[in-house]
């Protein structure tokens, strides 16, 4: 449970964040934070990345090097003991009971905070989504979890699942039906189906989207979304958004998500308004390209 490239120069009492998670090395988020800190003008604030695996969130945070952080970006796997360990939690993260921040209390305590959902539909909104009348999801888990809570905030009144094992959607379709909505759970092996949706979140790591994406290459796709949003963005085509979208879909990419939560992380974490969208992503495009 190391910090992993740590911020140098350490102003005297500045404030303290991170992100947290396991693999934590190539995060963008320390970039992103950052760059809203100089664009800012903050000299106060520093941000750093921590490696945390499943199941240290709390020792971490309470008798480790994380117990100096007034706060922290939570990223894969700690985002649902983020949730469990806060004693107080916004109405997004009790929802779903995952939270991705973490913003410590005066006393010692933290409240959990779940941004994920905002980034998605920002960015669905930006895209032009407004109101679908069917939305699907591919995946599972903490983000698959996200993308339904955020299809359903937009109007979807009907939501197409499907992923690679069956009961790791029942958490996805509760939260649907709990909301009053209409669930199709579509076998793995005719996932294409999903693509009849108006809007269709990926919520598959790298391995998976290849291999899915791979299958599409094989048979063919005949249906497509007006919008298909992926959650990945490295590398970047991811193989579904490239697919998807020489077919004709407009894509949204899980940078554009990035940014829109760590907007509503640092209005947490600083206090502000609004953080400096436009040159985050910049910043964000500029080192993806670079590691390309």
């Amino acid at each position: 449970m190391a910090a992993v490239g740590r911020q140098q120069g350490l102003t005297p009492g500045a404030r303290r964040f991170g992100v947290i998670g396991s693999p934590i090395r190539h995060s963008l988020s320390p970039l992103l934070h950052r760059t809203a800190y100089a664009v800012l003008g903050r000299e106060d604030v520093v941000y750093e990345r921590f490696e945390v695996p499943a199941g240290g969130l709390a020792a971490f945070l309470t008798a480790g090097e994380g117990r100096g952080l007034d706060g922290a970006s939570v990223t894969m796997p700690g985002k649902p003991e983020a949730f469990a360990l806060a004693e107080l939690q916004d109405g997004t993260s009790a929802r779903l009971g995952i939270a991705n921040t973490l913003l410590r209390l005066p006393g010692g305590g933290f409240r959990a905070e779940n941004h994920d959902v905002h980034g998605i539909v920002a960015t669905l909104r930006d895209h032009g989504v407004r109101e679908p009348a069917v939305g699907a999801v591919i995946g599972s888990g903490a983000t698959a979890l996200s993308a339904g809570a955020a299809l359903l905030d937009l109007g979807a009144r009907q939501l197409l699942l499907t992923a690679r094992t069956r009961s790791k959607l029942a958490p996805l379709s509760e939260l649907a039906r709990a909301a009053g909505a209409r669930v199709t759970v579509v076998p793995w092996g005719d996932a294409a189906q999903v693509l009849t949706a108006d809007v269709v979140i990926s919520a598959l790591a790298l391995e998976g989207a290849t291999g899915l994406a791979d299958a599409w290459h094989r048979t063919g796709v005949s249906d497509v979304p007006a919008v298909f949003m992926d959650v990945l963005y490295d590398p970047w085509p991811a193989p579904l958004a490239c697919l998807l979208g020489a077919a004709g879909s407009e894509i949204a990419d899980g940078l554009e998500m990035l940014v829109h939560q760590a907007d509503m992380q640092l209005r947490s974490m600083l206090g502000i308004r609004e953080a400096p969208r436009a040159e985050m992503l910049a910043a964000a495009r500029a080192q993806l390209a670079g590691r390309a």
